[in-house]
Order: structure tokens, then sequence, then C-alpha cells
């Protein structure tokens, strides 16, 4: 028995150690999706230039490293209005360029390695770029776009939302709707 308890103490332990990262990451996705307008999205990391690509690699290094919640945030912006390269740029960001990852290398490896996982995730991000460049899959993109697109709920402007029960409500069910991805 006292084996069954330590197995069940570490598994308990291992869930709440990555449950801040799931759920940190699906509420940013829930957020952009209630919050953030397509218009606004558009014209924040809308285009497939430097400065979208360099916002959306940015809002990934400073978010989750869970690959389920950054895929799932990507999927809201893509939806939202995001270029594919920028969408793309958040994703490679937030699973490779993530502060906390950073931590953990320096503190077991050193920061030489950390230097090589930040050059590494930054060439990985401009590959991508060329190759979605050199590739045009623009009728891919807009399928894909179809196929999850939500019907943009009644705009209002997020500073009314925000203060509303009416607008965490829709966070709390996009946030389920999240977790039921998993």
């Amino acid at each position: 028995m006292a084996n069954w308890a330590n197995a069940a103490l570490t598994t308990a332990g291992f869930f709440w150690t990555a449950f801040w990262a799931f759920g940190l990451g699906y509420l940013i996705s829930a957020m952009i999706q209630v919050f953030v307008t397509q218009a606004r999205m558009r014209r924040t990391i809308g285009e497939e230039g430097p400065r979208s690509v360099a916002l959306a690699t940015f809002f990934g290094f400073a978010s989750s490293s869970c690959s389920f919640a950054a895929l799932a945030t990507t999927r809201s912006l893509l939806c939202k209005g995001a270029g594919l390269v920028p969408s793309l740029a958040f994703l490679l960001a937030s699973t490779n360029l993530v502060i906390e990852l950073g931590i953990i290398i320096a503190v077991f490896l050193s920061w030489h390695f950390v230097v090589g996982e930040y050059l590494g995730g930054l060439l990985l991000i401009l590959f991508m770029w060329g190759i979605v460049r050199l590739t045009r899959p623009r009728k891919l993109v807009e399928r894909a776009r179809e196929g999850v697109a939500k019907e943009e709920e009644k705009a209002l402007d997020w500073r009314c939302l925000i203060r509303r029960i009416e607008g965490w409500a829709r966070v709390a069910r996009a946030y389920w709707m999240e977790w039921g991805m998993v």
C-alpha cells in the first residue's frame, strides 16, 4: 500500500506541475477567441512581414511551453486572421524559445546551451518562413481557416466585454472546449 500511495502522490505531483502550462495556454487561447477581434488581429500580426513575425515570436517566447496549449493558441490566432507565418512563428517560439525552458537548460547544462537553444529556435522560425514563402500554400491556409473558423460572435468592444459576466462566460466556454480537444 505504501508503494501505491507513493505512486499516487508522484502522479498527482506530476499532474500539478504540468497543469499550469496547459491551463495558462488554454486560458490565453480562450481569451484570444473572445476578446480579440479579427480586425485587430489582422492589424497586429495579419501580415507576413518582419514586424508581425517578430511580435508573434515575442508573444510565443512569453507564453506557455505546453505543445497542446501552443497549438490551441496558434489555431485561435489563425482563426482570428493572423497570417500563417506569424501563427507558425508563435507556435515555434512557444515551444522552443520559452523562458522557463531557458532557465532549466541554464541550471542543468549551462548558458551556452541556452544560447544554442534560442539560436536554434530563431533559425527554425527563419527556415519555416522561407519554406512557406517558397511553397505559397494559400489554398491550404484558406481551407484551414474555413475548417476551424467559427462565426464571429456579436462584435463588442473588448473593454466592455472584459467587464461583463457574459465575456467571462464566453472565455469559460472556450476554455473548456480547448480541454475537450485534448
